[in-house]
């Protein structure tokens, strides 16, 4: 899938990195935000959290553009390398995880891959969830308006239901980001509610989009 590289994510055949994603949730979590704190001078865990988090709205909108298009990669978290790139951290996986899409796959990059990663790294840091989804949800906005097809419509619609979210999680976060806007008037004019704390790197400003822009 050419796009995938759009998204910093590459399928090997012998994926490599520096930890696996697992790792970074478990045994190496504090190794992982060392890593984060040192190579982006972020003053404090709470914003090497949410930097981690926005390299992580890559994978899942990898994930998404692939079910768009009709496939999934269906491996482990042990089997998704991070690996070092020029502006972060990018990820690896081996392609012979990915299959032909299948019933209840949006559900699982929602709930097996998304919720898991957000829960861990919410208390990381800490940091609320509403922030760390909403890194996932920019990204996630910005694949779906190159995406056009029938398919990526329908799942756009699926991850705007609270249903679809439940029973894990009370209402969709995606949703809520819209707040009073359509999806083509975020696409378009893309704000967001919270701040992903990346204006607290060294000689970094504010966002274009971010809330606390006057």
């Amino acid at each position: 899938m050419d796009k995938l590289d759009l998204f910093q994510v590459q399928l090997q055949t012998n994926p490599n990195g520096f930890m696996t994603l697992s790792e970074s949730m478990g045994s190496r979590s504090d190794e992982l935000i060392a890593k984060v704190l040192e190579e982006s001078g972020a003053p404090t865990e709470t914003v090497a959290s949410s930097i981690f988090m926005r390299r992580f709205g890559f994978f899942i909108s990898a994930q998404l553009y692939l079910l768009a298009n009709g496939q999934m990669w269906a491996g482990p978290m042990s089997e998704v390398y991070l690996t070092e790139a020029e502006y972060g951290i990018a990820f690896e996986m081996d392609g012979k995880w990915l299959r032909p899409r299948q019933e209840g796959d949006l559900e699982m990059v929602l709930k097996d891959y998304a919720l898991p990663v957000v829960e861990t790294f919410r208390k990381i840091g800490p940091i609320s969830r509403l922030n760390l989804w909403e890194n996932i949800w920019g990204y996630v906005i910005w694949m779906y308006g190159m995406e056009s097809s029938v398919q990526a419509e329908q799942d756009v619609r699926d991850l705007l239901s609270d249903s679809f979210w439940q029973p894990e999680m009370r209402k969709s976060h995606f949703k809520q980001f819209l707040g009073v806007h359509s999806l083509a008037q975020s696409k378009a004019e893309y704000k967001r509610v919270t701040c992903c704390l990346y204006k607290e790197l060294p000689e970094t400003d504010k966002c274009s989009y971010c809330p606390l822009r006057k």
